[in-house]
């Protein structure tokens, strides 16, 4: 990993000193972030506070934040945000900064508001003074770019964010890891930051650590409009500076430099996470969450399901050429599983864009579609298919076994239907075992066996009459 050859006593010193610099152009009340804009294209100078404000309300809409909630900001500077977080939803809050000055501005700020739970310490995101599990959320803005590990931080910030808490934020990120010489001087050595992650390295890194990651926006178009109308607000007193920000959006244009936000919630049980799930928008939100890490997660104690399905349908289908629908194919396990076993003409249906975007990666499917099995599939018509898999599908929070009724119609006569769900969902659910009978098929294959060490799951494979 990439460590940072600039220190905190670097960055402190530099926000200690400059301070009253940046409220003299940026923003007189101290909040210094970079604006969002409702009209990008004809935004004007008198436009930027107002989208730096529009950015804090747009976090909050996405936060979930209630008046129940404890929220760490962190770098929390000279406390706008959080008095403004309070007064908006009466949240506690907590702000911590590295910046003595600017939490002894923060300490002033609250002093004027005293019925807003409001508390203010200095301290490094690196090492925060809290026990773990203390938030319900953790917000931060242009903030974690500063701070000498960032790696560090964000394991903290996950420690002390309580199971299923939010932890939403931005943060300046760096497209490429070959930084040219006049980025370097004017946008990482300026500002006391490494290129560590980029977008997508970000996300890698958050799922690595627990975090499933539930939005992403890319909002290098938004940075680059905020520096252009700063160079403005700081060329009168400032013409060095403004020359800088110059600089900086000449390396936003050539991908030196990027903005990115993220929206987070802390799971360590995903697949309780899942399961709890009670709608398809939010289903498919998870699996587009989890995607990036879904393989790697649960190689080991989840793919003997796909491998054991497609080995009991390969058992009543020598047909290597048949045409197969893998139904809820997700990253493609099953598409592995079938294509190690010879057979090639496999199309992919998955309620996740994003899932299948790693499926798609695999090259073992003829198609990839994105669609929802509880309506009706319009790629495919009636008797299409010689075969038809369901793997874990049909489950908990998922896809209604009434969603069969979709899927049937697509099934060739005398065509094979591979069904594999978990045990106790066939077991103990009386409508599950309903739907199943009232089909023109017949059971000619069924094997057990258990993911998870302990978790019994059922391969059953039915001929349509």
């Amino acid at each position: 990993m990439t460590q940072s050859k600039f220190s905190e006593t670097d960055t402190e010193l530099f926000y200690d000193s400059e301070d009253s610099l940046y409220r003299s152009f940026w923003d007189s009340e101290g909040s210094l972030h970079w604006g969002y804009f409702e009209n990008l294209t004809d935004a004007k100078v008198e436009d930027f506070i107002t989208a730096c404000q529009y950015w804090n309300e747009y976090m909050l809409s996405q936060s979930g934040i209630t008046k129940d909630s404890r929220v760490l900001d962190l770098g929390c500077g000279n406390g706008n945000t959080a008095v403004w977080l309070s007064q908006q939803t009466n949240c506690e809050v907590v702000g911590v900064d590295l910046s003595g000055v600017r939490i002894e501005n923060a300490k002033a700020k609250a002093q004027e508001y005293p019925s807003l739970r409001l508390e203010f310490e200095k301290a490094s995101a690196t090492n925060l003074p809290y026990e773990e599990g203390s938030f319900t959320h953790v917000w931060s803005q242009a903030t974690l770019y500063h701070v000498h590990d960032r790696h560090q931080a964000l394991r903290e910030i996950h420690r002390v964010l309580e199971e299923r808490g939010t932890f939403i934020f931005d943060d300046l990120v760096s497209p490429t890891q070959k930084i040219n010489k006049i980025a370097r001087k004017y946008v990482y050595d300026r500002l006391l930051f490494e290129p560590i992650f980029s977008l997508d390295s970000y996300k890698d890194f958050l799922g690595k650590l627990g975090f499933m990651v539930l939005a992403a926006k890319d909002l290098k178009e938004h940075l680059h409009k905020s520096y252009g109308l700063l160079s403005q607000l700081a060329l009168p007193q400032y013409p060095e500076l403004s020359a800088a920000y110059d600089k900086m959006c000449e390396a936003i244009q050539t991908d030196q430099l990027g903005w990115g936000y993220y929206l987070c919630e802390k799971v360590s049980d995903r697949l309780s996470w899942i399961y709890e799930t009670n709608n398809q928008q939010s289903l498919r939100d998870k699996y587009d969450a989890w995607s990036r890490i879904y393989d790697a997660e649960l190689d080991q104690p989840y793919r003997i399901s796909p491998i054991r399905s497609a080995t009991a349908l390969a058992g009543v289908l020598p047909d290597k050429k048949a045409s197969i629908l893998d139904a809820g194919a997700g990253t493609g396990m099953v598409g592995e599983a079938l294509a190690e076993l010879g057979y090639s003409n496999i199309t992919a249906v998955d309620l996740s864009e994003e899932m299948l975007a790693v499926a798609r990666k695999k090259q073992v499917y003829r198609s990839l579609h994105q669609g929802n099995l509880e309506e009706t599939l319009k790629f495919a018509g009636t008797e299409t298919f010689d075969a038809i898999v369901t793997v874990g599908v049909f489950t908990f929070g998922h896809a209604p076994i009434e969603a069969l009724y979709n899927l049937f119609p697509l099934l060739k006569a005398g065509g094979y239907f591979l069904l594999t769900v978990r045990a106790d969902y066939h077991d103990g659910n009386p409508a599950v075992q309903e739907v199943i009978k009232s089909f023109a098929w017949s059971l000619v294959a069924r094997e057990e066996f258990n993911i998870f060490d302990t978790e019994a799951m059922y391969a059953m494979v039915w001929k349509k009459d």
